[in-house]
Formats: structure tokens, sequence, C-alpha cells
């Protein structure tokens, strides 16, 4: 087949609906989608997507896709490869091609079945059979490739049967086009490389309200089951099945499904009823308990042979089996439109499944008005997708009873409408919080002014405009009405002894002879709220010669740990004041060396250490040129030529202890200075 395509493709025309008769069948979104793949393909764009929901006869759009451009393009040996990694897929497409287009030969590469490449017009290959008999194949030997459920075909079997075609990239003369319901990939790998352009899109929620596939009925159950601790995938990021599983195949979640269905059922007199399970330990449980309960139910799993399969689906689809039981086989490829109720027992973080899920049962059936879509969900709330969550509705907002698509928009509308009052309410408040700051601009740069680097690297606040704000607020006068970090501000900041931040969460106080206090804080949940938790501990310096390791240096001894933040200072007033001397059997009064006013801090440091603290900030400031505005060498040897002994030491103990981080912090508050000076 020596030909180009691409030239040929060039002569396409649009889809009109009197050139055939069989155009006259199609919906109009239906010729839409034709009309822009033709458009693509003429325009030189050969990779193209079409995204459509289940239920809106994907099959049927591809099927006429490949009569038009094989009508267009003039040759009678035109060959259209459509590629499928499921046996339903592939025979759910030959039907539907052989009963709209009777005159083309469709062959199947499947399993026991061979495809003749010189009698066939369509070859539906399972991707899993194509891999391997792909010798059999010329590179000209087709026309066109279709991909059902295209978003797996980044997989690598995919790639490399497109690679066999010379249809792996944009520049392939053979029109390539994918079609799915969901475009999205769990595990994140790019569609774009095999997807230039998505050319059609119409969406689940579009459908319905088109009334092209039925309406829903969504009910959300919570059930008493705590997903936190389920581990997830790496590559996905969705619940292992196997972990998920242990989580909700409990009797107590199994019972709570039954007793909803049983209920649903009377109510609303329920006959084909398609639940979603985790894996096959929890379906068989399920049927079991259905079973044991009058329920005529069957369950179909990876377990199943094919002729088994085909007639437990055919007696579901004739009303004989009331609840058909699976796990993740039901999500592709099988038309099932006299669903009525779909149960979603298997919790999932992907978007893209639950609409699979759900869009089983939404064809349009003469034995249903509504589907009814009940979703267990988890209380705890892990981001998990859920039924409110596909229309915009946070899960926090409670739950659904039978809420029709309509009723969902109007609660989604009434939510943005409150968000939209929330936002001005804010900008009315963020302008008198603006004007306020305006008034305080002054102070505020007076106070950065006065206020030393070194004791602006104490706070933790996310601006030092918060800092300013918290320290200098009058209707916060007592700690109680202080936020933790006001506390350690007030505590630890404004402490008559010079505490130095060496981490976010941690701060030291230098003693004599190498040793030092360290306070940590670490936030944990409490009563549904965050709190503060504070560790003291004391660090003894364990001399050179009597280290049996040289990366152990010092003895730790954890004194207290508190939520008051104020017990811990006490406790550190106590070992001051009544252990010091004891432990370390120093004479003098160890409070007034080691107070931040005592008298040789203010004098003016050597210049050793002058050049010594230079040299660290310099050396920090050439790695990390891109984080500061200002700050330069310049008004590095400005901040020190000035420094005084206090300052230089609690620079060198705090570089003793986090380098990069007292460093950093230290530059960070030079830079806001020289900015807001």
């Amino acid at each position: 087949m020596s030909f180009h395509l691409t030239k040929q493709f060039h002569l396409l025309k649009p889809f009109v609906q009197t050139r055939n008769i069989w155009a006259s069948k199609l919906r109009d979104y239906q010729k839409d989608a034709i009309n822009e793949c033709v458009d693509a393909i003429k325009n030189g764009i050969m990779r193209i997507g079409v995204s459509m929901a289940t239920g809106g006869g994907k099959t049927v759009v591809f099927s006429s896709l490949i009569e038009k451009l094989s009508q267009d393009s003039g040759k009678t040996d035109f060959k259209t490869l459509v590629l499928v990694h499921r046996r339903e897929l592939a025979h759910q497409a030959s039907r539907t091609i052989k009963r709209s287009f009777p005159d083309k030969i469709v062959q199947l590469e499947m399993g026991n079945q061979h495809v003749d490449t010189r009698q066939c017009d369509v070859i539906i290959a399972s991707v899993q059979s194509l891999i391997r008999r792909m010798d059999k194949y010329r590179k000209d030997d087709v026309d066109l490739i279709i991909i059902d459920e295209a978003h797996h075909a980044v997989a690598e079997s995919y790639t490399r049967i497109l690679e066999h075609f010379d249809a792996a990239d944009k520049n392939t003369n053979i029109p390539v086009v994918g079609f799915s319901a969901t475009f999205e990939r769990a595990d994140n790998k790019a569609l774009s490389d095999v997807i230039d352009k998505i050319v059609y899109h119409r969406g689940m929620l579009d459908m319905i309200n088109d009334n092209w596939l039925c309406e829903g009925k969504f009910t959300t159950i919570k059930i008493n089951t705590d997903l936190s601790k389920v581990e997830k995938s790496s590559s996905t990021k969705d619940f292992k099945i196997n972990s998920l599983s242990h989580v909700m195949n409990v009797p107590e979640v199994n019972e709570m499904i039954l007793l909803t269905y049983l209920q649903k059922k009377k109510e609303n007199g329920l006959k084909s009823t398609l639940l979603f399970g985790v894996d096959i330990a929890h379906v068989t449980n399920l049927h079991e308990l259905f079973t044991a309960h009058g329920i005529n139910s069957r369950y179909v799993t990876s377990n199943t042979k094919d002729e088994q399969r085909d007639t437990i689906i055919k007696e579901f689809k004739e009303g004989k089996i009331e609840v058909l039981m699976n796990c993740g086989i039901f999500t592709e490829g099988t038309d099932m439109p006299n669903i009525d109720c779909i149960l979603l027992c298997r919790p999932t973080r992907s978007r893209s499944l639950l609409v699979q899920m759900i869009g089983r049962g939404l064809r349009l059936h003469h034995s249903k008005t509504y589907c009814h879509i009940i979703d267990f969900v988890d209380s705890s709330e892990v981001g998990i997708i859920s039924v409110p969550s596909l229309v915009g509705i946070p899960k926090s907002q409670g739950t659904l009873d039978e809420n029709t698509l309509e009723e969902l928009e109007k609660i989604k509308e009434e939510q943005v409408e409150a968000k939209r009052l929330s936002m001005e309410q804010e900008a009315q408040r963020a302008l008198e919080n603006q004007n306020i700051f305006n008034e305080n601009s002054a102070k505020f740069k007076e106070f950065i002014a006065n206020t030393d680097a070194m004791d602006l690297t104490m706070t933790t606040y996310e601006s030092l405009s918060q800092f300013f704000e918290q320290t200098n607020n009058p209707d916060v006068k007592t700690l109680e009405g202080m936020s933790y970090y006001g506390k350690e501000q007030e505590l630890l900041g404004g402490s008559k002894y010079p505490w130095v931040k060496f981490n976010k969460d941690a701060w030291a106080l230098a003693l004599q002879k190498g040793h030092h206090l360290r306070v940590y804080m670490k936030r944990v949940p409490d009563n549904g709220i965050t709190v503060a938790k504070y560790t003291l501990k004391l660090y003894r310096e364990i001399p050179k010669f009597l280290r049996h390791d040289n990366s152990v240096r010092y003895a730790v001894k954890q004194i207290l740990v508190s939520s008051d933040l104020l017990d811990i200072v006490s406790k550190v007033e106590e070992i001051l004041s009544n252990l010091y001397n004891e432990a370390f059997n120093i004479s003098g009064s160890p409070l007034t060396s080691i107070s931040k006013y005592s008298k040789w801090r203010r004098d003016k440091a050597s210049e050793k250490q002058v050049n010594f603290v230079s040299r660290l900030l310099k050396a920090e400031l050439a790695k990390r040129q891109g984080d500061f505005e200002r700050i330069d060498s310049n008004g590095i040897a400005t901040y020190v030529k000035d420094m005084n002994k206090g300052t230089a030491s609690d620079i060198l103990f705090a570089t003793s202890l986090a380098p990069s981080y007292s460093l950093r912090k230290l530059l960070k508050a030079l830079d806001f200075k020289m900015i807001k000076g």
C-alpha cells in the first residue's frame, strides 16, 4: 500500500447527513465528533482523541468514521486496525461494525482467532495477541488505526504496535484516533505521547442534560470505616486493593450494603443492580450474604470463564439476576442498559474510575426512568473521589439522598453563591485591614529599623508584618489571647536569655562548656484541632577523650514535655536557678553570665568573630543568591562591622547546631530590613 495518506485525507469532505443512508441514524453530536476528526486529519493533525461519556456511542462513532474515511480515500482495499484491550470490547466493536456496515469483512486477531490481512476490511485486535503476531503485518498494511479506551494507549504494548506501523509520533501518515470516556491516567503518564489533540469532548453531565443518558439519583451512605491507614499505590495514587479489602470486606460494612440495597429496592422497585466490590473475596462474601437473604445474585471476576461470563451477562440483561457483582470487570466495555442501580462498594481516589463505574448505569432503557447510584463513602474523607465531588460539591457538605443531577446543580449553585458572598466580605475585610496597615506603616518601618536582624530570626510567622501585628497588637494583652507563635515570640524571643532559633520548630540556649538546652515544638491533633506540644531537653557535651564514637557529641536528657510553653520556660528558670551550679560545679551566678543583658555581650565583636561571621554569611549568600532581593556582600559587611559580641556569639552558636538554616534565616532578615528600610 505505497501511497501517501496525508494527501488522500486532504481531500476529505465534511460529514453530510444526506450523503449516506447510515448517516441519518447518527445523533447530531456523533456527526459533530466525526466532522471534528475529519477536519483535524485534513489539517494534518493525525493523532487525535475523541472524549465521549459512557453510553454516548463511541463504537458507533468510530464505526461510522471508518466508513467515512474509507469512502473519501477512494481506495477499494482500505484497511482499519481497531486496538482493544478486552475481549468484550473486541466483540462489541465487531457486532457494531457488522450491524452498521454488513458489506465490510471484519476479522478478529485474538486468542485462537487469526486475521487474513488480504481478505478483511477491519482488523479488530487484542493488544495482548497482536503484540505477539506483529511479524505477519507489514508497516503499510493498515490505513487507519482506532484505539478503543485510549486512556490505556501510553502503555508499552500500545506504543510498540504504533511504532511497528510508523504511527508513534505526530509525523505519522496513518491517522490514529483514540476514543475514551475518561482521557485521564491514574499513573499520570502523559497521553500527549500518543494523542496530540482532543478534537471533541462530550461529558456525562452534558449528555444527561440533553437526554441522551438517563438521569441519575445519587445517594451517599456514610460507613464506619477509616481509610486513612489504607496503603496507596505509588504509581496510580489509588488505594492498594489488598489493603482496601481489609477495611471494606468486614461483616459490619457488608451488612450495611445489604440493608441499604433492601431498603432502596423496597422504595424504588429495583430490578437490575450492578455492584462494584473491592476484590474477589469481597464480592464472594457479598454474594453469600445476599443469597442468604433470598436475593438472586451472581458475580463475575477475573477467574470466571468466558462462556460462563457470557451466560451470566445474558441472564442479567434478561432480568433473571437481580444483583450482578464484580470487581474491576465491568468498568469498561460491557453494554447492559437495563441497569437501574449501581452499588459503589469500592472506594476510590480516581475520578476516571468513578466516572466509568457510574457510566455503566446511565444508558437509556425502556424499563427505567432513573438509575440509582448509591455511593458508600468513608466518613474520614481522605482524598476519596465520590459522587458529590464529580459536580463540584465538597464531601463535607453532608450526604445525598436520591438527589437528581438538577438538584445537585442547585446545591452547587447555592455553594457558589455562598462562596461569592464570602469572598465579597473577605474583600471588604481586606480593604479595612489595608487601611489599618497604611495607618501603621510608619510604625512598622520604625519597628523593623529598630529590631536587630538576629532577633527577627526568632519568628516563625509567614511574614514579618504578622510578627509586627502580633507584638504590637494592643488587643492581645495576655498569653491566653496569643497564638502559639505569639507565645513563642513572647516567652522565648522576649526572654532575658539569648535563645536562638536553629530550625523551624526548635530553639536552643547556650549554657557553658558546650552544654545547652533545646526546646522542640511538634503539632499534634487534639479533639479535632491542632495543638502545640513542647519538649525540653538538656544537651551535655561529652569531653572528646571520653567519646567512644566521634559522631556522638552530646549526652541528651529529656527534661519535660508539655502543651504549655509557660511550663517549659518555668522549668528552664528552675534549672538555671537551682541546678546549674550543682550539675556543672560552676561558681558565680549563671543567671548573670548567660543573660542577654550581660555587659560582655555589648562589647564590640572581635576582628576574628567579625571575619568568621562575614565569611559564613557570604558563602551562604553565594549558594542562595536567587533567594534574596537586596542583600549583597556590601550589606553583609555593613552588618558585621557594628556587630557586638553577644550577637556574634549567638550566630556562632546557632550555626554550630544548624549552619544552613541559621544563616539562611539571618540573610532573609537582613534582606527584609533592607527592603523595608
